[in-house]
């Protein structure tokens, strides 16, 4: 007996329909790569145009700069929530099984771009013998470690992102429903406005590398196409 036609027209359809899905599952788990470089160094004559692509790697990943130092040659971005299964539009996470948490808990990324002298090593804690707390703005231990904008040498470029997660203080969880579960008040002397919000903590719990590692491809590139006529305006140091 021949396989009907129609049989064999059905079950390609559904080995075509069950790839595409198959794609699209792959293609919702994110983009985040190891590809990209783990350091790039480049000459201080270009350390300008370095800050500004870092600036852009981070606002074009939705976190823009929160506090930019060109002196010290870091700068911090604001924090972005990370892609859930529920967001489908999103393709930031890294991996499934990150995608997985960020639908189980409330996370989020941070990027902070240290630009180094090449080879510079900070002090060693245990060959100072006092600590007494950080040094003074301005002051001559402060402005020791280095100064990037008159720094003349090799550069080194790392970018640093940190997931922090969501966290309730207080939350006594019920193992039989959730809507027996409750939360503890602490007394706070001063507050009288009789709130009873919930409050939240962000708390780090680890590094992406694979979006760090991304987002340093972007930088590559950015600093790999050649200079433009249009001057690029500068963000103050803060």
């Amino acid at each position: 007996m021949h396989p009907s036609p129609t049989r064999g027209i059905i079950g390609g359809c559904g080995a075509l329909a069950c790839g595409a899905l198959a794609c699209g599952a792959i293609m919702l788990t994110g983009c985040n790569t190891m590809n990209g470089p783990a350091v790039i160094e480049i000459d201080s004559a270009n350390y300008s145009k370095a800050f500004e692509a870092c600036i852009e790697a981070g606002r074009s990943a939705g976190m823009p700069p929160q506090a930019a130092d060109r002196t010290t040659g870091i700068i911090e971005t604001e924090p972005r929530t990370i892609g859930s299964w529920v967001e489908p539009w999103r393709f930031d996470s890294t991996g499934a099984l990150q995608k997985a948490e960020n639908t189980t808990q409330f996370q989020r990324r941070r990027v902070r771009f240290v630009f180094t002298p090449k080879d510079w090593q900070p002090e060693s804690i245990e060959s100072i013998a006092t600590m007494n707390g950080p040094a003074a703005p301005g002051s001559k231990d402060d402005l020791k470690r280095f100064d990037l904008e008159t720094y003349k040498g090799p550069i080194e470029i790392r970018a640093r992102v940190f997931v922090e997660r969501n966290f309730t203080d207080g939350m006594r969880i019920n193992t039989w429903s959730s809507t027996l579960t409750s939360q503890t008040q602490t007394p706070t002397p001063g507050v009288t406005d009789g709130t009873t919000r919930a409050q939240i903590t962000w708390t780090p719990v680890g590094r992406d590398e694979a979006s760090e590692r991304t987002i340093m491809a972007e930088i590559q590139t950015m600093m790999d196409e050649p200079p433009t006529s249009s001057p690029t305006a500068d963000v103050p140091s803060s």
